[in-house]
């Protein structure tokens, strides 16, 4: 089984992505809206894949990739 997280500024989006992964015998572990929670999450929860999108509102999820390398948080 895998453990995802998922990183998207629209809950619809996550709800929908939650649904056809769990049913598809995945885990999602933890979710979030923006990159702050998610830094925080992915260094408690250690997911094996990160399902990011690249346009968070304002921001970049191109900015929390980097910021994961930076703190080699290994997702």
């Amino acid at each position: 089984m895998t453990r995802l997280y998922l990183v998207d500024d629209h809950a619809i989006v996550r709800d929908g992505l939650r649904e056809v992964l769990e049913a598809a015998g995945h885990q999602v572990i933890g979710e979030a809206a923006g990159p702050t929670p998610a830094l925080a999450d992915l260094q408690r929860l250690t997911p094996d894949v990160l399902l990011l999108d690249l346009q968070l509102g304002q921001r970049s999820g191109l900015e929390l990739l980097a910021e994961i390398q930076r703190r080699a948080l290994a997702v």
